[in-house]
C-alpha cells in the first residue's frame, strides 16, 4: 500500500516529455536572444569608442545664416514583434483631432493593407498582422501590388479599392515601392484625383487616410519621408509627389520582417541607404540636426552591410541596418538628396533596373565629381570609413585630401564584396542613350548637389562610370 502510494506521487510529479521539450526550447530560444544581445552591445561599444575619436576632429563649415529646418516626425516603434501592435496603432490614431475622423462614427475600424509580392504572406507576417486585426475587431481588406516599382497604375487601383470598401486607415507592409504605393493611396484617397495629376503638380491639401508603415527592407527609409517616386510608364518618366500631408502617422520597425530579405534585395538596398545618407549629409541644405542623422546612418550601415548580405539571419545586423536605412531617410527627408539619384531615376526607369544598384554604381564618380565643393564633409566619411578598420588602415594624421581621395575606392571595394556592379556597362546602360540621360536628369535631388551639374559635365561623369 506504502509502496503504492509511492509510485502514484512519482507519476504525478513528473514531468510529461511535452513539457520538457517547451522548457528545451525556451531555454534555447533564450539563450540565441542573450547571444545576439551580446552581439550587439558589443557593436554599441565598439561604435561609441569610435564615435569619441571622432568628437575631436573638426566639423565641417556650416553657414548659419542658411541653416532653416522643421522637424515634424510620427510615432515610432522599434523592436523584435512591434508588427503584432497593428491594432494598438489604430486605436492610437483613432483621435477625434484627426479631421477626417470623428471617433464616434467608428463603431469597426477597417483597414486597407497593401502589400508586394507573396514574400510577405510566406514569411508569415501578413497573418500575424491580420489575426492580431481580427482579435482586436478591425476588419481588413488586402491589395497585393504585385513586383516591380511603384507605378501611377497601382496606385490609382488602390486608391479605387480604398475608395469603394471606405476605409479609415492605410497599412504598408513591404519594401521601398510597397510603401510608395501606400503612401501615396492614403494622400489620394481624400485629396481626389489620380496619381499621374500629382505629378504635373497638384498639392495635397489636406490630410491623407492615417498611413501605418511597416518597412521589410533596410533601404530607401521611405516610412519616414514626405514623398513618393512613381513611375508613369505612359508619360515616360519616374518622379517624385510629395507634400507634408503624405507622411505616415505611425511607423513600426521590427527587425524580424527582414531576416528572410535575400541577399541580392539586401545589397541593393542597402547600396540605397547608404548613397541617401552620403547624399544627405553632403547636400548644400544640410544643416547640423540633419547631419546628426546622416553620419549615424553612415556609422550603422558599413560595418553591417557586407554582414546581412553574408548572413541574413544576423539580428543585430539586421538591425542595425534597419535603423540605419530609417536614420538616412529622416536626414534625406529633411535635406534632400542629390545627383546620384538625380541620374539614379531616370537610368533605372529605362532599363527597368534596381533602384539600389544604379545608386550604388553611381556613388563613387558623383563622389569624385562633388569632390571640391564639399571635401570637408567626403573626408569625414573617409576617416569614418578606415576608423571601421574596413579597408583602410586608420591613420589619424592623413589628411582630409587624402581621406575625400580614397574614399570613392573604398566605396568601390566595399560595393563589389556584395555583388553591386561598379560600371553602367554592366547594367545595361548603353553609350548612345546619354543625351536622353542627360536631358531627364532633372528634379529636387539635383537642385540639393553640392556642384550644379551642366550637360557637359554631366556626359563626362556618365563616361567614367561606363
Amino acid at each position: 500500500m506504502e509502496e503504492s502510494g509511492k509510485k502514484m506521487n512519482e507519476e504525478i510529479n513528473k514531468e510529461p516529455d511535452n513539457q520538457k521539450d517547451t522548457d528545451l526550447d525556451l531555454e534555447n530560444s533564450e539563450k540565441e536572444i542573450e547571444k545576439q544581445e551580446k552581439i550587439l552591445t558589443e557593436k554599441i561599444q565598439i561604435k561609441q569608442e569610435k564615435s569619441e575619436e571622432l568628437e575631436k576632429l573638426p566639423l565641417p563649415h556650416i553657414r548659419w545664416e542658411d541653416v532653416v529646418f522643421s522637424f515634424p516626425q510620427p510615432k515610432i516603434e522599434f523592436g523584435k514583434g512591434v508588427v503584432k501592435n497593428v491594432p494598438k496603432a489604430i486605436f492610437n490614431l483613432l483621435d477625434p483631432t484627426l479631421l477626417h475622423i470623428k471617433k464616434a462614427e467608428i463603431k469597426r475600424p477597417k483597414i486597407l493593407i497593401i502589400i508586394g509580392h507573396e514574400s510577405v504572406k510566406k514569411s508569415g507576417s501578413l497573418d500575424k498582422i491580420l489575426q492580431s486585426c481580427e482579435n482586436n475587431n478591425i476588419e481588413t481588406i488586402v491589395f497585393s501590388c504585385g513586383k516591380g516599382e511603384a507605378d501611377v497604375t497601382m496606385v490609382n487601383e488602390a486608391v479605387e479599392m480604398a475608395l469603394e470598401e471606405k476605409v479609415h486607415f492605410i497599412v504598408g507592409i513591404g519594401g521601398g515601392s510597397v510603401m510608395d504605393v501606400a503612401k501615396a493611396t492614403a494622400g489620394i484617397v481624400t485629396n481626389g484625383g489620380l496619381a499621374e495629376d500629382y505629378h504635373e503638380g497638384k498639392p495635397f491639401e489636406l490630410p491623407g487616410l492615417p498611413f501605418i508603415a511597416i518597412p521589410t527592407t533596410a533601404g530607401t527609409g521611405t516610412e519616414i519621408t514626405n514623398n513618393a517616386v512613381l513611375i508613369d510608364k505612359t508619360r515616360g518618366h519616374k518622379k517624385s509627389i510629395r507634400g507634408s500631408n503624405l507622411m505616415s502617422k505611425y511607423i513600426l520597425l521590427d527587425p524580424e520582417l527582414s531576416l528572410k530579405c535575400p541577399p541580392e534585395i539586401t545589397a541593393s538596398s542597402g547600396a540605397d541607404a547608404l548613397v541617401q545618407a552620403i547624399e544627405s549629409y553632403v547636400s548644400i541644405k544640410s544643416h547640423p540636426l540633419a547631419d546628426i542623422y546622416a553620419l549615424e546612418a553612415i556609422f550603422l550601415i558599413l560595418p553591417n552591410l557586407r554582414t546581412v548580405f553574408d548572413n541574413g539571419e544576423d539580428y543585430a545586423a539586421r538591425s542595425e541596418m534597419l535603423l540605419g536605412s530609417f536614420f538616412a531617410g529622416i536626414a534625406l527627408s529633411n535635406v534632400g538628396l542629390g545627383l546620384v539619384h538625380g541620374l539614379a531615376h531616370p537610368i533605372g526607369y529605362k532599363y527597368n533596373l534596381p533602384h539600389g544598384k544604379v545608386c550604388g554604381a553611381l556613388l563613387p564618380y558623383v563622389i569624385e565629381y562633388n569632390l571640391e565643393y564639399r571635401a570637408d564633409k567626403y573626408a569625414r566619411i573617409g576617416r569614418i570609413f578606415s576608423q571601421l578598420d574596413l579597408f583602410t588602415k586608420y591613420e589619424p594624421e592623413a589628411t582630409d585630401e587624402k581621406n575625400s581621395q580614397r574614399l570613392a575606392s573604398m566605396i568601390k571595394e566595399l560595393f563589389s564584396q556584395i555583388q553591386i556592379p561598379l560600371k553602367l556597362r554592366d547594367l545595361g546602360v548603353l553609350k548612345e542613350d546619354f543625351d536622353w540621360i542627360i536631358e531627364n536628369t532633372k528634379g529636387g535631388s539635383v537642385n540639393s548637389n553640392p556642384r550644379k551639374p551642366d550637360p557637359e559635365s554631366l556626359r563626362e561623369l556618365l563616361e567614367k562610370a561606363w
